[in-house]
């Protein structure tokens, strides 16, 4: 059962009191696994994930959390004809498939999906949606909120509005996707609700790859958090992703190493509490005077 802490996180999971912190002592790994799904190829892609997150594991035997790329099932390419690959959040595929995967090595798996909702058909109601999944099952689900209209986004894909946060491997998680990354109110707003831990899947495409490295670096930053984003890498028809995604610290600094497709390194539990109070909070409080690093 997750430990839900924020948010409504779909059928079947009930609100309950979080469970008491993880000791500091335990630093437990986090990997980025910048990946290159075939469009359309469900069962490929599946394939693709799970050889990547076992080597992962193998590599990083107290890995905790994994993070996979935007749409990663069937791909950030032809957006038009996504809704063939829509699925349901709980009981879909891939959703089985990740939990699954997620009991066998004991990890939390963060994945990108088109995601059918309730009681629609067809091309509408479809969202670009992440999944949050644990040995306990899906935790939560997590709806794009900011869809880039220069890539008609809008007309493709339903909006999320909930930002749900969970409990999950001693830290709070929250997930955002893409373009979210780009809009500080959102990773704030994750933060305020009790987020130390935000995993980000992302399609996050050239020429603005600088601007992508540089805005999770700030996200994580901006909030003292831990940070995980993995992108989409490779040539496809319709763009070009050649910027990987990594893992950064409270501090803005990155604390992964690049291994391949893969970038992962160790988080603090400790950590984001302690920069906070070493760095200064960046949460205005009107009725403390404003802190200023020096």
């Amino acid at each position: 059962m997750a430990q839900v802490i924020h948010g409504e996180f779909g059928l079947g999971v009930e609100s309950v009191v979080p469970t008491a912190p993880v000791p500091a002592l335990r630093k437990p790994s986090a990997a980025a696994l910048n990946l290159s799904p075939r469009p359309g190829d469900l069962a490929g892609n599946l394939l693709l994930a799970e050889r990547a997150i076992r080597e992962a594991k193998r590599a990083y035997p107290d890995l905790g959390w994994v993070v996979l790329p935007e749409l990663f099932t069937c791909g950030y390419s032809d957006l038009e004809s996504v809704h063939r690959y829509a699925e349901d959040a709980e009981i879909g595929e891939s959703a089985r498939f990740f939990v699954s995967l997620a009991r066998e090595t004991g990890t939390h798996i963060a994945y990108g999906f088109p995601e059918r909702l309730p009681g629609t058909l067809g091309a509408a109601g479809v969202s670009d949606s992440a999944n949050l999944v644990g040995p306990e099952g899906v935790m939560l689900t997590y709806r794009k909120r900011h869809l880039v209209r220069t890539l008609q986004e809008h007309h493709i894909f339903v909006p999320g509005t909930e930002l749900p946060v969970v409990e999950a491997g001693g830290m709070r998680v929250a997930l955002l996707i893409c373009w979210d990354l780009g809009f500080p109110e959102v990773a704030r707003e994750a933060t305020l609700v009790g987020a130390d831990l935000i995993l980000a899947p992302a399609g996050w495409r050239e020429p603005w790859g600088a601007q992508y490295d540089l805005s999770c670096a700030a996200r994580a930053l901006d909030n003292a958090v831990y940070l995980a984003s993995a992108n989409q890498i490779g040539v496809y028809p319709e763009a070009r992703f050649h910027t990987p995604g990594h893992v950064y610290g409270p501090d803005g600094l990155r604390v992964s190493t690049e291994e391949g497709e893969r970038s992962a390194g160790q988080v603090d539990l400790a950590f984001p509490m302690q920069w906070r109070v070493v760095y200064g909070s960046t949460y205005l409080d009107e009725a403390a005077p404003l802190e200023v690093c020096s």
